[in-house]
């Protein structure tokens, strides 16, 4: 009976067999989880509204190619120097991203070339000899370019201005 008694002990004091992959379950059901709430994160706060998606995709458009446009080859004005009278001839050119604008400047271009004799007129020998002082200039142009179109045609159409040549004697 001693026998009997002790093998039913043995069976109760040995511990249960442990089922394998419980811990590989939580663990893809944890990672399903994380998945699907980043997928939601990312559907609500970072993907672009359908218009907004429709907005971009037609600015890509208007900004696929650059048009350019030649307001001044040579564009000649004098300014005053310590050492005297002193002359500037600057080649300028526009960019714009669309075609009807082009069309548009070359419409204003006469007035657009008065405002920036104008401007070029009235800078000083120092200011033109460093690359900081003509990229200063090139940037008060721009500024005098898009304020003269928003004047003339109620909308800036020129996106960047560049100097094709400078050249002071």
């Amino acid at each position: 009976m001693a026998t009997e008694q002790s093998a039913p002990e043995s069976e109760e004091a040995a511990p249960p067999p442990k089922k394998k992959g419980g811990g590989l379950v939580i663990a893809l059901i944890a990672v399903i989880v994380l998945g699907g709430a980043g997928g939601a994160g990312w559907f609500f706060f970072l993907r672009a509204p359908a218009g907004e998606t429709v907005e971009l995709a037609a600015a890509e458009d208007i900004h696929a190619e650059p048009v350019y446009f030649t307001l001044a080859e040579n564009l000649v004005v004098n300014f005053q120097s310590p050492g005297g009278t002193r002359f500037l001839q600057v080649g300028i050119d526009v960019m714009t991203y669309d075609e009807e604008s082009a069309h548009t400047i070359e419409k204003h271009a006469p007035v657009l070339r008065s405002n920036l004799i104008l401007l070029l007129s009235d800078q000083s020998q120092e200011t033109l000899l460093s690359r900081e002082g003509k990229e200063a200039l090139r940037a008060q142009a721009l500024a005098e370019v898009q304020r003269a179109m928003a004047e003339l045609d109620d909308h800036v159409v020129v996106e960047a201005l560049y100097f094709t040549s400078f050249v002071m004697q």
